[in-house]
C-alpha cells in the first residue's frame, strides 16, 4: 500500500512539472493548437417597428354600429394592427384594412368579438403584405355606453399615422327638401349659361361668375341643411347632372369651379347618406352594387382624358368599397343556418374565381364570400354540439372530398377550418393534412 501511495505522488510531481515546464516555453513538444471556437449560428437582424394609433371617439350605441374609417397620411405596409378600449366596452362586428390600390382586406381576429375597458389590447393576424396600407375601417357598435377605441397600426417602413375622417352631418326624415333644390337649379343653370357665352375675361363673363357663386352656395347650404333629407334618387340625379355640366364646361372658366364644387358636395351627402342610415334613405348591399356598377359603366363609356372618366373612377370605387361591410351588417341580423351561410359563401366565392382579374366586382365579391364563410363557421360551430356521431361523419366525408379536390368550386382553407370544428378530437387531426 505504502509503495502503491508513493508512486502516485510520484507520478503528481512529474505531472506537476512538465505542467510548469510547458507554460515556461521549454518544452521540447510543439504546443498544441489552440481549441476552435465553438460553432454560433447566425444572428438574424432585428426588424424596426414603428406604431401609430388613430382613435375613434363617440362610438354609436345604434343598433348595428357604423363605419368608422382611419385613414393614413401616407400608404405603409403593415406588421400588424392592434385593438384597445380606454374607455367603455365596444362590438368589433368587422375590421378591413384598405390598400393603396384599394383592395380590401378583413381582419379576421378584430371581427365579431366584444373588447371592454378592462381587456389587454386584442392583437391581429400578423400580415405579409407588401402593399401600402391607405385606411383601416372599423365597423363598431358601443355596448351600453360610451366608449373610445384606439386602433394601433405597427409597420416596419415608418410610424404610420392614422386620421378619423370627419363625423357626417345631422340628417333626419323630417323635411324633404327634393322640390326646393328643384326651385334652387333653375337660377344656377341661368347664370352658368350666361358666364360660358361671355368673352373669358370680360367684366359680362366675371359679373355672371359671381351671380353663380352666390346661387351655387345657397344650393350646397340648402342640400347640407340640418333635420332635412333629399331622396336618394334624386341626389344621385342631380350628382350626374352635375358632373355632366362640369364635363361639358369651358376650361378655365366661372361654370367649370361652380359645377366642379356643387358636384363634389353632392357626392359627400351622398357618402354622408350611406354611412348614416335613415329611416327613409336606406343602403342595401344591392342598392349599392347598382350604383357601384352604374358609376363604373359611366366611367367605362366617358371619353378618354375627360373629367367625367377620372371623377366616375374615384366615386365608383368607394361606393363600392362599402357592399362588403353593409353584406357584413345584413348577414348577420339573418341568423343564418350553418348550411345557409355555406351557400352564401360558395355563391360568391364562384363569382370571385370565375371573374376576370380586371372584373370591377371581384375584390368585392371575394370579400363577401370570406364573410359568409366565416358566418357558416360559427353558426357550425354552435350546430355541431346538437349533432350526433352520424351527422359528423357525414359532414366530414363532405368536407373531405372538397378539401382533398382542392379546386376553383370551393376553398380548400375554408373546407379545413369547417373539418376542424367537426373533428373536435385530436386524434382525428392528422388525418386532415
Amino acid at each position: 500500500m505504502n509503495r502503491r501511495m508513493n508512486s502516485l505522488v510520484l507520478i503528481s510531481v512529474l505531472i506537476l512539472q512538465i505542467t510548469g515546464t510547458a507554460q515556461a516555453g521549454d518544452s521540447p513538444l510543439p504546443a498544441p493548437p489552440p481549441a476552435p471556437a465553438p460553432p454560433t449560428r447566425p444572428v438574424p437582424p432585428v426588424q424596426s417597428q414603428y406604431e401609430g394609433t388613430g382613435r375613434i371617439d363617440n362610438i354609436t350605441r345604434k343598433m348595428g354600429g357604423e363605419v368608422y374609417r382611419l385613414d393614413l397620411a401616407k400608404p405603409v405596409p403593415f406588421i400588424r394592427i392592434e385593438a384597445k378600449l380606454p374607455v367603455g366596452r365596444v362590438k368589433l362586428i368587422a375590421t378591413t384594412l384598405i390598400t393603396e390600390k384599394n383592395e380590401r382586406i378583413p381582419v379576421r381576429e378584430l371581427a365579431n368579438v366584444t373588447l371592454a375597458k378592462t381587456d389587454p389590447a386584442l392583437l391581429s393576424e400578423n400580415f405579409n403584405l407588401d402593399i401600402g396600407i391607405s385606411a383601416i375601417e372599423v365597423h363598431a357598435e358601443a355596448m351600453g355606453g360610451e366608449a373610445v377605441l384606439d386602433i394601433k397600426a405597427i409597420s416596419n417602413r415608418e410610424a404610420p399615422r392614422l386620421t378619423l375622417r370627419g363625423a357626417p352631418p345631422e340628417y333626419s326624415c323630417k323635411k324633404n327638401i327634393d322640390a326646393t333644390l328643384k326651385e334652387k337649379l333653375d337660377p344656377i343653370q341661368l347664370w352658368a349659361a350666361r358666364a360660358e357665352e361671355s368673352t373669358p375675361g370680360s367684366i359680362q363673363e366675371k359679373f355672371a361668375g359671381n351671380e353663380l357663386n352666390k346661387y351655387a352656395n345657397d344650393f350646397v347650404a340648402t342640400l347640407k341643411t340640418t333635420n332635412s333629407y333629399s331622396s336618394t334618387a334624386y341626389t344621385l340625379t342631380l350628382l350626374h347632372f352635375f358632373i355632366e355640366r362640369y364635363n361639358a364646361s369651358r376650361t378655365g372658366g366661372k361654370a367649370e369651379g361652380s359645377y366642379k364644387t356643387i358636384a363634389t358636395e353632392t357626392y359627400n351627402v351622398l357618402l354622408a347618406a350611406i354611412q348614416v342610415e335613415l329611416p327613409c334613405r336606406r343602403f342595401t348591399v344591392d342598392d349599392l352594387m347598382n350604383i357601384a356598377v352604374d358609376f363604373n359603366k359611366r366611367h367605362e363609356t366617358a371619353a378618354n382624358n375627360s373629367r367625367a372618366k377620372g371623377v366616375y373612377g374615384a366615386m365608383m370605387t368607394r361606393i363600392r368599397d362599402f357592399v362588403p361591410a353593409q353584406y357584413r351588417k345584413e348577414i348577420g341580423a339573418k341568423n343564418l343556418s350553418f348550411r345557409q351561410a355555406d351557400t352564401e359563401g360558395t355563391k360568391y366565392y364562384k363569382l370571385f374565381v370565375t371573374a376576370a382579374a380586371e372584373s370591377f366586382l371581384k375584390s368585392t365579391h371575394r370579400d363577401m364570400s370570406a364573410f359568409a364563410y366565416a358566418t357558416a363557421e360559427q353558426a357550425l360551430a354552435r350546430e355541431v354540439k346538437q349533432m350526433d356521431v352520424e351527422q359528423k361523419y357525414q359532414l366530414i366525408v363532405e368536407y373531405q372530398a372538397k378539401y382533398n379536390e382542392a379546386g376553383p368550386d370551393f376553398p380548400q382553407a375554408t373546407a379545413l377550418r369547417y373539418l376542424t370544428i367537426l373533428a373536435q378530437d385530436i386524434n382525428l387531426l392528422h388525418l386532415l393534412r
